[in-house]
């Protein structure tokens, strides 16, 4: 039961923050109407279900189902980022789809949850690559706003970067959680003493 509460309120925080630096994209210069997502986005059962998918299978290497669950359920929830969308202000859209966003996630959710398990912060950030990764994958090409809002230009990636980026989503998420494993593993030994 707490592994259920702790996903549903990371989750929660997760998708605020999406949400919540998506709305810088409404002041930033650039900024133009990008439509009904349920129009311009191609929301459909695949692509909802391969990002889970996608995010499960960097999951895996967190050794834990509470963390694989997560990994799964982060690059879907940054599709919040989508919501704006509905009002039908210009913006720059996919705001969450950066590097700059993976950064503030790590942070807020360290200081949200506390710092001694490094995977939430890993998986906060691997999320974003995982994402990506499928978005390329499903879509053969697709821009993200890589760098905003410092720089609001989009960067194009095609063919098989898929593939780059989700060896980095699962990196992030292996060598965190070898960290974690190793630090609990000593915590375990020196209690034992």
């Amino acid at each position: 039961m707490s592994s259920i509460f702790f996903i549903g309120k990371t989750g929660i925080v997760y998708g605020a923050i999406a949400f919540g630096f998506s709305m810088i994209g409404l002041i930033l210069p650039n900024a133009f109407l990008v439509g009904n997502p349920l129009e311009v986005s191609g929301v459909s059962f695949e692509h909802i279900f391969g990002h889970i998918m996608w995010g499960l299978a960097a999951g895996i290497v967190s050794f834990s189902f509470r963390y694989a669950m997560l990994s799964g359920l982060f690059p879907i929830i940054l599709d919040f980022d989508h919501l704006l969308q509905f009002f039908g202000i210009e913006m720059i859209p996919r705001m969450a789809h950066s590097i700059t966003f993976g950064i503030i996630a790590i942070v807020v959710m360290m200081i949200i949850f506390g710092k001694k398990d490094l995977r939430l912060g890993a998986i906060a950030i691997a999320a974003v690559f995982s994402h990506m990764s499928f978005d390329i994958f499903l879509g053969g090409s697709t821009k993200f706003p890589l760098f905003v809002p410092w720089n609001s230009q989009v960067v194009t990636f095609s063919g098989t970067d898929w593939i780059i980026f989700e060896f980095v989503a699962i990196s992030i998420i292996f060598v965190s959680s070898v960290i974690f494993l190793k630090k609990a593993k000593v915590q375990c030994s020196r209690n034992k003493v």
